[in-house]
């Protein structure tokens, strides 16, 4: 067989560093999502979308509104201070941006905030904030012109936050899809680093190293794009709500102490403490059980696609699903109980800033939980369960050793006949091999052109005549007769 069950076996600690960063990331983006699923959700959804939008543009974006601060920003793009308001119509926009029949959003500096509408109902929204500024409900602003200056028209329409709050749209799926193709990158690179790592450590060339760590990127990448897709639209159903019980348990269980250290490490801005730490505790922790639901079920759908084709066995399936399930987990616990240890030593080394401790703790963790949690599911299903691969690793055995005895193969030459099976022998071999009736004839058949390969590079050999035969003979009946 080729080198790959060795690299995976190698690789499975950077790797699933690489999917569980992926999954915190997916969880944490969700977090901020979960407003989604409330009566005004579309209006976040927007938010968000015009965040995105701006992001991918070039522009220097970022949501400052998750402070909660009375009369505050929502966003904040090239330095303007934006409060978004997606209603449906313009003049309702507008009406929501005032209080007591004055404008309530301003900058430190007294002019008025920008306020973001949906495009769709900009027109509408400027003619609002024009009638507002006539009658004086804008201090500071006069001419009713300004309100183009004030008012912007957003990226997005009004039926498009929507959509993009609910699961199964278009509008929903392409929005996850971006976020997903953010945080694959971020895995991806990740992965690659530490799969590099670990293949020069363990003593493999340059060039092994790196197709090592493409191959361990291009797979964790992946695999991170589609869980954020689906976890994205999980999100949106009511699948979320249905852990709340189980998250609620749990963290009242850990307490407030070790919930304030694990919420903040995943946190940006000011560290939350008490109650609010065990409800936002217990909302991450939900994110984080329903995507890694969601990888285990992208890392398994080839395992699933193969039981259909007839390529694995029931018998295989569950021990696959049920070695990815313990790795996932295993590296998961393995990243929150690292993240919780290096936030607190970074919340008392200055140097270690509490998510730089946080973050190096959990690679760390989840490197290491992931490797051991695979290592032990592996061992006890290796008991109980014989990999469909071994079966046929069998069968091609008894067939080279046949092959063996009618070709006459010598011992160099079962060596070099093996160095040209290991890369021909590999998974996608072996389980076409499974999905075929007739196994040994399957083998057979592959390992044929390479018999025939390398007996005909044996020198050609003449036949002695007849008076060479007897001179043969007189010579071999004289030394017996001398012994």
């Amino acid at each position: 067989m080729n080198k790959d069950g060795k690299n995976k076996q190698k690789n499975i600690g950077a790797e699933t560093a690489g999917i569980v960063f992926g999954n915190i990331s997916n969880a944490a983006t969700e977090y901020a999502y979960d407003k989604f699923n409330t009566p005004r959700g579309h209006g976040f959804a927007a938010e968000r979308a015009n965040h995105l939008y701006d992001l991918l543009n070039g522009k220097d974006a970022a949501i400052v509104g998750d402070d909660n601060a009375k009369n505050g920003a929502d966003r904040m793009v090239d330095g303007i201070n934006i409060q978004s308001k997606y209603c449906n119509t313009g003049s309702k926009c507008i009406h929501e941006c005032f209080e007591n029949g004055r404008y309530r959003y301003y900058n430190a500096d007294g002019s008025p905030m920008q306020v973001e509408v949906p495009s769709d109902k900009y027109d509408d929204a400027v003619k609002a904030m024009a009638e507002r500024i006539k009658k004086g409900q804008v201090p500071g602003v006069t001419d009713p012109a300004k309100a183009k200056d004030i008012v912007r028209k957003g990226n997005f329409t009004y039926e498009q936050a929507k959509n993009i709050a609910k699961a199964g749209t278009v509008e929903s799926i392409t929005f996850d899809s971006v976020n997903g193709a953010i945080i694959s990158a971020y895995a991806f690179g990740l992965s690659a680093a530490l799969t590099f790592a670990v293949s020069m450590w363990k003593g493999d060339s340059s060039e092994e190293s790196l197709k090592a760590a493409a191959a361990a990127g291009l797979k964790v990448g992946g695999t991170t794009f589609f869980t954020a897709v689906l976890t994205g639209q999980l999100q949106k159903t009511a699948l979320n709500g249905a852990f709340r019980v189980s998250s609620d348990a749990i963290v009242n269980m850990i307490g407030p102490k070790a919930s304030q250290f694990l919420v903040n490490a995943f946190r940006t801005g000011k560290n939350i403490y008490g109650a609010a730490a065990m409800k936002s505790a217990s909302k991450l922790l939900r994110g984080n059980i329903v995507t890694a639901a969601a990888s285990v079920v992208v890392l398994s759908a080839f395992d699933v696609a193969n039981i259909f084709r007839g390529r694995i066995s029931g018998a295989q399936l569950f021990k696959n699903i049920t070695n990815t399930t313990a790795t996932v987990a295993g590296g998961t616990a393995g990243w929150v109980g690292g993240a919780s240890a290096g936030a607190a030593l970074g919340s008392v080394v200055p140097v270690i800033s509490t998510a730089v401790g946080g973050f190096v703790g959990g690679v760390l963790g989840s490197f290491l939980g992931g490797s051991a949690a695979n290592s032990v599911s592996s061992a006890v299903m290796d008991e109980f369960i014989e990999d469909d691969a071994k079966e046929m690793v069998a069968i091609i055995e008894d067939v080279f050793k046949d092959m063996a005895v009618d070709y006459l193969i010598s011992e160099s030459e079962a060596e070099e006949i093996a160095d040209i099976l290991k890369d021909i022998i590999d998974g996608g071999f072996l389980k076409d091999m499974y999905a075929s009736d007739y196994r040994y004839e399957f083998a057979k058949d592959a390992l044929l052109p390479v018999f025939d390969t390398v007996t005909m590079q044996r020198p050609k050999i003449i036949l002695p005549d007849e008076s060479a035969l007897c001179s043969g003979v007189r010579h071999l009946l004289e030394e017996m007769a001398d012994e």
